[in-house]
C-alpha cells in the first residue's frame, strides 16, 4: 500500500513560494492500476517523484507499506527504491554505449546478482518483449519502440512490486504503445501496483482508477458515479 499524508511540495521562485503539490490524503492499494492525468505543469511528475523516493516533500509523510520513505537515511532509501520500485520514463534513460542486454542487466548488477544470472534473466526478459535478436544492439541501432521495450524489460527484470511510469507511451507509434500497455496489463494481473502519469487517453483508459491533477490539487472521479457528477477532491 502507498499512502500520502498531508503532503505538500513548495518551490521558491524569484522570492515567491510556489506550491507544486498539495495532497491531504491519498491511498493506493496494493495491486491497483492508477492513471494520473492533467495538463503540463500541474504537478504530475512532482507527485511521481515523491512516490518514488526521489524528491522530498516540504511537509507530510509518504508511506510504502509500513515504511515512511523520507524518514529513511539516503542510502537506505536508495536500497528500498531499488528493491521495491521500477521506473519507466518517456525518454527511456538507456545508457547509449551499452547494449540492450547490458542496459537490462543494470538493476540486477545493483542488487549484486552473479553475472551469469544477470545475463540469463536479462536475456529472458528481452525475449519476452520480442527482442531476442536485439540483445547486442545499442540504443542508436534500435527504433523508438524497441528502445521503450528495452526500458520496460529493464524495469521488470528485478520483479518490482510497484511500477512508476512517466508518460510511457508519449513518443510511441500505435503498435509500440499497445506492446507497452499490454505489458502493464500483464504486470497488473500479476498483482503489481502501477502508477502511470499520462496525457494519452488510450493509456489512461487501461487503468482501473484515474486521478486528475490541476494546479497541484488531486481529484478523483468515482467510476461508479454517473458521468454528470463532479470528481471528489482527495483529502482527509
Amino acid at each position: 500500500m502507498i499512502k500520502l499524508e498531508n503532503v505538500t511540495k513548495h518551490y521558491s521562485r524569484r522570492g515567491e513560494t510556489i506550491t507544486a503539490l498539495r495532497c491531504e490524503q491519498l491511498t493506493i492499494l496494493t495491486g491497483e492500476y492508477v492513471a494520473i492525468i492533467g495538463p503540463s505543469g500541474s504537478g504530475k511528475t512532482t507527485l511521481l517523484s515523491l512516490l518514488g523516493g526521489m524528491l522530498s516533500p516540504t511537509t507530510g509523510k509518504v508511506w510504502l507499506g509500513e515504511t515512511s520513505v523520507y524518514d529513511l537515511p539516503t542510502s537506505a532509501r536508495s536500497e528500498h527504491r531499488s528493491q521495491q520500485l521500477g521506473f519507466v520514463f518517456q525518454t527511456f534513460n538507456l545508457v547509449p554505449y551499452l547494449t540492450a542486454l547490458q542496459n537490462v542487466q543494470i538493476p540486477l548488477c545493483l542488487l549484486g546478482q552473479a553475472a551469469a544470472d544477470q545475463e540469463r534473466r536479462a536475456s529472458e526478459m528481452l525475449s519476452r518483449f520480442g527482442l531476442a535478436d536485439r540483445l547486442h544492439h545499442r540504443p542508436s541501432e534500435m527504433s523508438v519502440g524497441q528502445q521503450q521495450r528495452v526500458a520496460l524489460a529493464r524495469t521488470l527484470v528485478n520483479d518490482p512490486k510497484i511500477i512508476l511510469a512517466d508518460e510511457p507511451t508519449g513518443n510511441l507509434d500505435p503498435e509500440s504503445r499497445e506492446v507497452v500497455l499490454d505489458a502493464f496489463d500483464a504486470a497488473h494481473q500479476e498483482g503489481r501496483t502501477i502508477i502511470m502519469v499520462t496525457h494519452d487517453p488510450v493509456a489512461a483508459n487501461r487503468a482501473t482508477r484515474s486521478l486528475t491533477l490541476r494546479a497541484g490539487e488531486l481529484t478523483e472521479a468515482d467510476t461508479d458515479l454517473q458521468a454528470d457528477q463532479s470528481p471528489q477532491r482527495l483529502s482527509a
